[in-house]
């Protein structure tokens, strides 16, 4: 049920704290989201003069729209910006510099048909993210592992997936500055995962390989003789 089947009555829901207004085809958005569904079909009182979600980010929302009427969403990180943004198909010149997280879009996104209870929505964004991070040839973002630590159940495929990521691709060279001041509120979780999953890589190498890759030089870590005179 998509663009195609837009016909019939209109519910308005308000987003984020500006209250932004959205007309919204009952029958599309009640198909998809069982939390709207219970909304819009009399449960709620105050759903006659629509529903009102002040903590939901308006960029978030325009995604989720999207989706309900094409059931697709851009794999291309500018086209997702474009559609996050509101600003149509060509969208903005300035958008030419890739300033939006993608990465970030998606688990927001993903969040949200989890808490909203729209099933197909939340595995697409998913399974998007996954192929995201797939594709990509470095560590995941500080604030896209906080965000996750924050918002997803420890047992998900998210976070697996962003420690073995983290293992394999990240290095040190390529945090910046921002990157560097988040290293501080990284989760312990994660870094426990990311300190035994990094064994097993190293373990399974070394079954391969029959020996240590990287040999403990052990005189590199000794105290050594101070010379006579020398400062305390």
């Amino acid at each position: 049920m998509g663009r195609a089947a837009a016909q019939g009555e209109i519910v308005t829901i308000f987003i984020g704290p500006e209250k932004k207004r959205y007309n919204i085809h009952k029958d599309i958005i009640c198909h998809h989201s069982e939390y709207f569904r219970t909304a819009f079909n009399g449960r709620w009182k105050e759903s006659d003069e629509g529903v009102t979600l002040e903590d939901v980010e308006v960029n978030v929302f325009n995604v989720f729209v999207h989706w309900l009427y094409a059931q697709s969403l851009p794999v291309k990180s500018r086209d997702f910006a474009h559609i996050a943004r509101d600003k149509g198909d060509e969208g903005d010149e300035r958008d030419n510099e890739v300033d939006y997280d993608y990465g970030l879009g998606l688990l927001k996104a993903c969040v949200f048909g989890n808490r909203f209870l729209a099933p197909a929505f939340e595995r697409l964004t998913h399974n998007q993210y996954i192929d995201h991070l797939a594709k990509c040839d470095s560590g995941v973002r500080y604030d896209q592992i906080i965000f996750a630590w924050d918002n997803f159940k420890e047992d998900s495929e998210v976070l697996t997936v962003m420690v073995d990521n983290q293992c394999l691709r990240w290095e040190v060279g390529a945090d910046d500055a921002e990157e560097q001041g988040l290293r501080a509120e990284l989760p312990q979780d994660f870094l426990i995962r990311v300190m035994l999953r990094f064994a097993a890589f190293r373990d399974s190498m070394y079954r391969t390989y029959k020996h240590w890759i990287y040999p403990l030089e052990a005189e590199a870590f000794y105290m050594e003789e101070k010379a006579e005179g020398a400062e305390e």
